[in-house]
């Protein structure tokens, strides 16, 4: 295979271009970005299974949009009209198929002084003849007091109100909420009422929709920033440009390639799977510098370029495959987590690894058949500062091996109870920045209307059947009460069960879309909204409603509720989803040493692999630990690079180290060591330097959780440099089997 890659630069120079060039107009053109949470925690959880069952019985909250309405004084009369005349406005716009405001609360029964008579219009309470007469502010005090819902809808300054837009289903497969064009529609439609008040989308379709933006800005800016910026440090290091495009241009390639395959499948790109074209550049860059270093030592011996990359594809391809086959493995591992999401994370991800190897195989010694100087005794300049750490690591490989071990030992102890105890949380506002608009409105939501959050008590018909009798009231009472001992903004009770009573006449949904929000379509559940905002974390959501239901059961009113929401869903499965994370890299680590293993053939070996890889990981985790924050999924996702490139040095060192042994019958095992360290010392040094250099980039991102990310996996590099420098030769010399 080496000979046939080497000899044939023109052939494949045609085929890579071709397909690269495919790929980059299939990225640019149809690449698809989603923010949609929820369809990440889709499982057969009870949770999600009653998430579903809200959504089909009741309606798709998950679907709606929110408009925060901001004004100096909704009672000014001009205000007023303006914000009565904006939501006649939304009838009209696309895909809404009603505007649900204060206007749409329905009066309660004793409310109307006309008794049954009444027209349609006046069963709203803002037009109901209790209130019609009153001065506005009056009138929309009384709203914030008589009626369910509406404090929740109209801050108690009046200067604030909640439009909920209920949408018709997408022509779009899988998508929800509104696209951008729809979203600008409606703030045209608010353009004209500019002087009396402004509009924000906010809510949880908000959050998605900016952290898919955002995505998408960081994955074409950033990368494209950072392969310059590593480009431009190859270069400095190298003090070469043909060797700094020689090792960048492959990690390029390869993240085009494996966008441009998600796009063939239409497989989009979400919080989880961003990790990857990060992954693939990370693996052809450590994998790449090692290849050309290798091409360059064989150069520097006399041999041409052809022959010299014949040698590297021969002697470094197979660990570079080895590499990323392991890699490959550790992706496939996470997938054994269970959840549909990290199923798309194995198959996606191992399959990125892969074409990242392809990439490096196949491009990298193209490009240095045709860039290198033809020169056949050219030599080869490494600073001072890459082989510098060889050396004392050759030392203490030799003369510090017990306790190298020892050490070792003790500090995996230490990682390990740290790993253990470390909890895991998730909270959907930390991908948003402080100073982003959305977050800012959140807070806003959350201090004066009681949060934007999703969580519902569904309520079943006490007597199962339709209508509520005097004991169905009675029965529902007594639950709100038993609820209200738990909120943490207890309900009046008696107006909701009025208001409950009241939209059971409505003879459907189209008469007041009030209806679908609080009846069930069988007539046979009530919905009772529990104010809850999006700023809590995952554990802070399911802990509140677990004090809603050990409330009820005290109160001996077990199994008269279920609580269910998008809120919620995000709160239970998210940090589900982090541990099954945690435990899918775990089985990754374990199929990962056992085919080490039988690759090699040596228990030693992949005994000798255990610490070390685990260290960058565990060090990650004990970051955590130090500053007294449970474990986020970006921190376990930054946990599955550092665990990939710590394999990946570790393999190269350890096919080094053999190759210089089998060559070198006459040296000791310790002295082979020293001469593999220092021959693998300045890639491996190089190519940390160039992915820190590179992951730089990510603080400039907009999200937090991306700036987070980069500094995670720069830490975890620096640790795995270390550790397979200074861990891993004390391993392999303590367990390898002494030499005939």
């Amino acid at each position: 295979m080496a000979p046939r890659i080497a000899k044939r630069p023109g052939l494949i120079a045609v085929v890579a271009s071709i397909v690269t060039v495919i790929s980059a107009y299939l990225m640019i053109t149809q690449t698809q970005f989603t923010g949609d949470i929820t369809e990440n925690l889709r499982n057969n959880s009870e949770t999600y299974r009653t998430f579903l069952a809200l959504e089909e019985n009741f309606h798709a909250f998950s679907g709606d949009e929110n408009l925060l309405i901001r004004t100096q004084d909704l009672s000014d009369p001009e205000t007023y009209e303006s914000f009565q005349s904006f939501l006649l406005d939304l009838q009209f716009a696309p895909r809404v198929t009603s505007a649900m405001s204060i206007f749409s609360l329905p009066a309660l029964p004793d409310t109307e002084a006309r008794g049954q008579d009444e027209s349609a219009s006046q069963s709203f309470y803002l037009t109901s003849s209790e209130v019609r007469s009153l001065p506005i502010r009056d009138r929309l005090l009384k709203l914030r007091q008589s009626i369910p819902l509406a404090e929740r809808m109209l801050s108690e300054d009046l200067k604030a109100t909640i439009v909920v837009l209920m949408l018709s289903p997408s022509e779009e497969q899988n998508t929800k909420g509104l696209s951008l064009e729809n979203i600008e529609t409606i703030r045209e439609l608010a353009a004209p009422y500019k002087e009396a008040f402004t509009i924000s989308f906010v809510g949880i379709p908000e959050i998605q929709r900016t952290i898919r933006s955002t995505l998408y800005d960081d994955q074409t800016k950033i990368t494209l920033a950072s392969t310059l910026l590593c480009i431009l440090v190859a270069w400095t290091i190298f003090r070469s440009w043909r060797g700094a495009i020689i090792c960048s241009l492959p990690p390029v390639i390869g993240a085009v390639w494996y966008f441009g395959v998600l796009a063939i499948f239409q497989i989009p790109v979400d919080f989880l799977t961003t990790i990857i074209p990060t992954m693939v550049i990370v693996v052809s860059f450590a994998d790449g510098v090692h290849l050309y270093m290798s091409i360059q030592r064989k150069r520097s011996d006399g041999e041409g370029i052809t022959q010299s990359i014949t040698h590297a594809i021969a002697t470094t391809g197979p660990a570079c495959l080895l590499a990323s086959m392991t890699t490959a493995m550790a992706f496939v591992g996470i997938g054994l987590g269970g959840a549909q999401t990290m199923l798309r994370l194995a198959v996606t991800g191992s399959f990125g690894i892969m074409l990242a190897f392809l990439s490096v195989i196949l491009v990298l010694p193209t490009l240095a058949h045709f860039l290198l100087d033809r020169k056949a005794t050219a030599k080869i300049h490494v600073p001072g500062f890459l082989k510098a750490p060889g050396a004392p690591a050759a030392w203490i490989a030799t003369h510090l091996r017990r306790p190298t071990l020892l050490f070792t030992f003790f500090l995996s102890i230490g990682l390990v109870i740290i790993h253990i105890i470390l909890p895991a949380s998730f909270r959907v506002t930390d991908y948003l920045s402080q100073d982003m608009s959305i977050r800012q409105d959140e807070v806003f939501i959350e201090q004066n209307l009681g949060g934007s959050g999703q969580l519902y008590a569904i309520i079943p018909d006490p007597d199962g059947q339709k209508g509520l009798g005097a004991k169905d009231r009675e029965e529902i009472a007594a639950i709100m009460a038993s609820l209200n001992k738990a909120m943490s903004k207890p309900i009046d009770i008696d107006p909701v069960v009025r208001w409950m009573q009241q939209l059971q006449t409505l003879p459907s949904a189209e008469d007041n879309p009030m209806i679908s929000r609080f009846v069930s379509k069988d007539g046979l559940s009530y919905l009772i909204p529990v104010p809850l905002g999006t700023m809590l974390a995952g554990k802070q959501i399911s802990d509140y409603a677990d004090s809603l239901l050990a409330q009820l059961e005290r109160d001996d009113l077990k199994g008269k509720v279920t609580l269910a929401g998008q809120s919620l869903l995000l709160g239970r499965e998210a940090p589900k989803l982090i541990r099954d994370l945690r435990t899918g890299l775990m089985s990754a680590i374990v199929i990962v040493i056992l085919s080490i293993m039988v690759i090699v053939r040596s228990v030693r070996v992949g005994i000798a692999f255990i610490l070390p890889n685990l260290i960058p990981i565990m060090t990650v985790e004990a970051y955590f630990w130090v500053v007294d924050r449970p474990l986020s999924m970006t921190a376990v996702i930054a946990l599955t690079i550092a665990f990939g490139i710590a394999v990946d040095n570790s393999i190269h060192l350890l096919n080094q180290f053999r190759q210089t042994a089998a060559a070198n019958a006459d040296q000791t095992l310790g002295q082979s060591m020293g001469v593999a360290i220092a021959a693998i010392t300045p890639a491996v040094v190089a190519t940390t330097l160039l992915l820190v250099a590179g992951l730089c980039m990510t603080q400039l991102s907009s999200l937090p959780s991306v700036a987070l990310f980069g500094r995670l996996v720069m830490t975890a590099l620096f640790v795995a440099m270390l550790a397979d420098l200074y861990l891993l030769p004390s391993f392999l010399l303590a367990l390898e089997r002494k030499r005939k």
